[in-house]
């Protein structure tokens, strides 16, 4: 079984502007979530960091700082990068536009109010 693609086809495939569209219009991830994501990306780059710095430190060894590193960022990157469900338990829902045309929300209405100056004698 073959599966035949345009020349389109595959320059959407492989282009990665398209592919990031292609994310960002299915994207679940609600704000609170990338909240969470953005603040675990931050704590376990700095965490790898320091354990890395402190590895290399203690053996001398340059190349294990930068394994450790680099397995420091595989890691956040496989955590915080993918639209994993517990990055969408507060959803935002968003109403219908019918809906919203149907029971338009009432503005409150403006009212000026007129100081008056009062003079006791």
């Amino acid at each position: 079984m073959f599966l035949l693609l345009s020349e389109t086809d595959l320059f959407c495939f492989l282009n990665p502007c398209s592919l990031r569209s292609i994310h960002l219009r299915t994207a679940k991830m609600d704000w609170q979530g990338q909240k969470l994501s953005e603040m675990l990306m931050q704590i376990m780059l700095v965490v790898h960091a320091v354990v890395a710095f402190v590895v290399g430190y203690t053996f001398s060894s340059f190349q294990m700082m930068l394994v450790i590193v680099a397995g420091g960022v595989l890691l956040t990157t496989l955590v915080t990068v993918p639209d994993w469900p517990w990055f969408n338990r507060h959803p935002l829902n968003w109403l219908d536009p019918v809906e919203v045309e149907k029971n338009p929300k009432p503005h409150p209405p403006t009212s000026k109010k007129k100081t008056s100056k009062h003079h006791l004698k």
